[in-house]
């Protein structure tokens, strides 16, 4: 009994103390052999990042994760230069976590309940940037279509396959979309990787990232950065530094 009660104790310590109540910007570890997934351990929701020092508040980014298969070791790893990246605008900057098993269509719903709080919350901010990679990227173009309030966001879909993918669960909603109708309220752009260098869409027999956005801006980002291939993950920081 005592020895069943120690192991729950442990099992409940050890979750606990990776549900991180802060993040900080100088807790982001930018080397991967040292990365903890500090980012990615914290409840669902949108977390403010301290440690910025924040010159202008009227404007932020919301940054937007994407799927992490079972297993996964370095999940949100991919986020950490980037963020270090548009930390330095020294505005505001938050990241979204959510449960990527669920449909997308009911985390873009999340993210709409959640940045309506954000904005109700925080008066003097005038317009927002959301920043979605992958399955991150599905989130907020169809956060984009939704969005109706009186209230300008810019948003940057990175690398995503908006054209669906067989791994989404079957009862979801619109799992195969053609097109894209954005909101009068969103300045939206799609920003695509070339299909056979993208390590998560290269062997898919289409291009995921193939779809009509009526209301906004697609662009195909460069084959190689820095004399290397410009992947699946290391768009995200190509993007950051080029905004």
């Amino acid at each position: 009994m005592n020895k069943c009660l120690s192991l729950f104790c442990l099992f409940f310590l050890s979750c606990t103390e990776s549900d991180h109540p802060d993040l900080l910007l100088n807790k982001l570890k930018i080397n991967k052999s040292d990365y903890d997934e500090y980012l990615i351990n914290r409840s669902n929701g949108i977390h403010r990042l301290g440690g910025i020092n924040e010159k202008d508040s009227t404007w932020g980014i919301i940054t937007t994760h994407g799927y992490y298969p079972m297993g996964w070791p370095t999940k949100g790893f991919e986020w950490v230069s980037p963020i270090v990246e548009l930390s330095h605008r020294q505005i505001p900057i938050w990241f979204f976590k959510y449960d990527w098993d669920d449909c997308p269509e009911n985390s873009a719903d999340y993210l709409y309940r959640e940045t309506e709080k954000l904005i109700d919350n925080n008066s003097h901010l005038d317009s927002l940037w959301l920043i979605g990679h992958s399955l991150g990227g599905v989130v907020t173009s169809l956060f984009a279509e939704k969005w109706d309030r009186d209230f300008p966001i810019t948003i940057h879909s990175i690398a995503a396959p908006l054209a669906g993918m067989e791994r989404q669960r079957s009862d979801c909603e619109n799992i195969s979309r053609a097109a894209y109708k954005i909101s009068s309220t969103v300045s939206y752009t799609q920003w695509k990787t070339i299909h056979a260098q993208d390590g998560a869409f290269k062997n898919l027999k289409f291009d995921p990232q193939e779809v009509f956005i009526d209301g906004g801006t697609s662009i195909l980002l460069p084959e190689e950065w820095n004399n290397s291939r410009l992947g699946h993950n290391r768009s995200i920081q190509w993007v950051c530094q080029n905004l």
